[in-house]
This record gives C-alpha cells, sequence and structure tokens, in this order.
C-alpha cells in the first residue's frame, strides 16, 4: 500500500483522523482543498440537515446538478457500467414487458437506458420516462435525438406517467426530500421499485457535501433500518439486495461516519 493511500485511510477512517479533526483549524484548512477546487468524488463535513449543508458550499462553486458543466460529464462516456449496475440490469431485464412504463429518477441524460440497450433492445411500446433536473433534460434531449432514442424527459414527478418499474440510480441521496416521502410524490405507487448506488449506514443518518468536479452538493447518508422500513411500512418486500463496492463514502476528520460501500434494493409490493 502507497504512502497515499496509508495516509487517506488514517485520515478517513481511523481515529487519527477523528483526533487531527479536533485541532484548531486544520479542518477549517482542508475545507478549502475540499471544495474550492475541482476534486471529483471528494466528500467534506457532516451535517444534520440539507439547509446546513448547502449553506456551507462556497458562494463561487456551483450548488447541485443543474448547470451547463454538470450536464455534460456523460457526454464522452455514455454508457459507463459499474459492476453494481449489473444487478440492475438483471432485474430489468426480468421484469420489462411490452408496454412496461419506467419511470427512472434522476436518470441523468439515461444511462441505465443505454447501459440496458448494449446487452438486449427494450420489449416493444415500453415508454422510459427520466425525471431531472432542466439543464441535463436539456442534454439528454439532444442526446437521444442525436441517437434515435425512445426516450421522454420531465423534470418533475409531477409530469411523469403512472409507472409499473420505478428506478433511481445513485440520484435520490442529493435530494432534500426523498426517503421518507419518496413514493408520496407518485400519483399511484409502482409495483416494483430499484434503488441502486444508494449510501446506507447502521449509524444515525446524516448529511456531507459532495464535490464531484462540476459543482458541489449537500448528500444524505441514511439510516438503514429506516431507509428499508420506509418501503415495508409501504407495503413492499425486499425480494433482492446486493453490494456496491465501487463506491464508498469516506469523510476526513470524521472515521465514524465512513461508508465502505454502498447498496442496491429491489423492492415489489404486495398484493
Amino acid at each position: 500500500m502507497s504512502f497515499r493511500r496509508l495516509a487517506r485511510v488514517a485520515l478517513d477512517e481511523t481515529f487519527i483522523g477523528g483526533a487531527l479533526g479536533r485541532v484548531p483549524f486544520v479542518e477549517s484548512l482542508y475545507k478549502r482543498s475540499a471544495l474550492y477546487r475541482h476534486h471529483r468524488g471528494h466528500f467534506y463535513g457532516v451535517y444534520e440537515s440539507f439547509e446546513k449543508a448547502q449553506a456551507d458550499i462556497p458562494a463561487e462553486r456551483p450548488a447541485g446538478w443543474d448547470n451547463k458543466e454538470s450536464a455534460k460529464i456523460w457526454l464522452n462516456d455514455i454508457a459507463p457500467i459499474m459492476p453494481g449496475t449489473y444487478p440492475l440490469l438483471l432485474w430489468l431485464s426480468l421484469l420489462l414487458r411490452d408496454g412496461s412504463v419506467l419511470v427512472d429518477y434522476g436518470g441523468s441524460i439515461g444511462l441505465t437506458y443505454y447501459g440496458f440497450q448494449r446487452f438486449r433492445p427494450l420489449p416493444a411500446n415500453v415508454r422510459w420516462v427520466i425525471i431531472e433536473v432542466p439543464k441535463i433534460v436539456e442534454a439528454g434531449r439532444r442526446v437521444a435525438e442525436e441517437r434515435g432514442a425512445a426516450l421522454e424527459f420531465v423534470t418533475s414527478t409531477s409530469e411523469a406517467p403512472a409507472a409499473d418499474i420505478l428506478v433511481t440510480a445513485g440520484a435520490i441521496q442529493y435530494m432534500r426530500d426523498s426517503v421518507p416521502g419518496l413514493l408520496d410524490r407518485f400519483a399511484t405507487k409502482p409495483k416494483h421499485v430499484i434503488i441502486n448506488k444508494v449510501p446506507l449506514t447502521s449509524k444515525p443518518a446524516f448529511w456531507t457535501l459532495q464535490n464531484f468536479g462540476t459543482g458541489i452538493s449537500p448528500y444524505r447518508i441514511y439510516n438503514e433500518a429506516e431507509f428499508l422500513g420506509y418501503f415495508i411500512q409501504n407495503g413492499y418486500v425486499i425480494r433482492d439486495r446486493w453490494d456496491v463496492h465501487e463506491l464508498s463514502c469516506s469523510i476526513k476528520f470524521h472515521p465514524n461516519n465512513c461508508v465502505p460501500f454502498f447498496s442496491g434494493i429491489y423492492f415489489e409490493k404486495c398484493g
């Protein structure tokens, strides 16, 4: 293991990082590196609410994903498929039928759609509707037109049709009100809900900030029991679950808040 890797582990995941974070000015000095530069994937801070995290974003950095530069992130690598994405694609291949309606919440420019079509075509008359922020919707529509993709884009849940399948892959943790409350945003509860790349912890839920290069966003780390309990209380059962080892959350000076890997879950509504 390299010295740099050892130092990162010490600061992110051991008592050494926690002790250094209590030294006056150390964490505030690190903040400039973590938030002011374009360090894609860096996390900073632990906050009790979306609003407190949002207030700590530097004024000179874009907040959130609704900007032109963020909308361009995936244009040169439109269908990156990570190992943790394969269970999602497998379940979609089993669940999609002729005439299915799929709502892809926070689906970017269509990453899951294009990834799925690398392996097999969609069944006939499938509606694939992506809900995204306006700038990403603009980019997604341009790409779909260039590729002749049968994708629909909307900017709010109120515009989305009733869905057989709800998919969200690595998006809901950026939203202020997601879980609990996600299912209440839709007119009807979908039969199938597949959530991928979500950070869960056995510790109390909290917010952090993620610097994803072109912007900074509040980022939710969910308490596992509360997260799963929300869907179970709404009549869903867990049909499958998998680990997403290529994603993690390490926050310097906060070793107790480390999430070593993310999760994917497939819920099915009973009755």
